[in-house]
């Protein structure tokens, strides 16, 4: 059963919360659906063996997955974007980066698909999104935010709903208490530190990660201590 958060928000996916079961480590990513009041959209879509579950969770909320119409990518990480070659079978339009795109066609290093030792299906049609770039669905309007650091193609979306500004940040910022993965073939540590610095200049109202808790309001918090985390590994 999937989880209701702020306004058209919901949790659909994601081993962090035991929501769909994977008995493989090192797990699947937060997966997010949103109501525009017309079409239904997600935010990343799991490694693809939990697409089922996904989905189930969906159908158990009262929805039909055959409404999905898009899914953006906030990076090319096999837990965030294993499932979508199957949603982009189904019909639904697959959102990304120009770097993320590149790379889920191709499914090569940059997926991590060898991190899990598993095989990433490459994506055959991807529509790109470049930064500042503004996709307008039903109720709501999404803006893609290029956030490099954690990986060379991460990009977050922003979505304003309810009067808030909602920034779905993939692996850009975590819970303070959640270790950030820096062992990834293009991580950039000097690109990331410009991505803290800017979104702790221009906070959103709520943080939705790709792994973990979501922060729902005082985002810079989180901000600068993930901030910290880079700064520590960097001294």
């Amino acid at each position: 059963m999937g989880m209701r958060l702020i306004g058209p928000v919901h949790l659909v996916g994601g081993q962090d919360y035991n929501m769909v079961y994977l008995d493989w480590p090192a797990n699947d990513c937060n997966t997010y659906l949103v109501n525009t009041g017309d079409p239904l959209i997600l935010f990343d879509c799991g490694c693809g063996e939990s697409l089922s579950g996904i989905l189930e969770n969906i159908r158990e909320m009262g929805w039909d997955p055959r409404d999905i119409t898009h899914v953006f990518l906030t990076h090319a990480h096999m837990p965030h974007a294993g499932a979508a070659e199957d949603l982009r079978r189904n019909d639904v339009e697959v959102m990304a980066g120009p770097a993320t795109a590149e790379a889920v066609r191709t499914g090569g290093l940059a997926t991590v698909s060898y991190h899990y030792h598993r095989r990433f299906i490459p994506v055959e049609e991807v529509t790109e999104m470049a930064d500042g770039e503004e996709v307008e669905l039903g109720a709501c309007v999404v803006k893609a935010l290029h956030l490099p650091g954690h990986s060379a193609d991460s990009v977050g979306y922003e979505v304003i709903c309810d009067g808030r500004r909602m920034l779905f940040c993939g692996d850009a910022v975590r819970a303070p208490g959640l270790e950030q993965f820096r062992d990834r073939p293009d991580y950039d540590a000097d690109a990331y530190l410009e991505t803290l610095k800017r979104l702790l200049d221009d906070p959103p109202d709520v943080l939705y990660p790709g792994h973990g808790p979501f922060c729902l309001s005082k985002t810079a918090h989180w901000i600068g201590e993930e901030l910290k985390k880079l700064l520590r590994t960097r001294a």
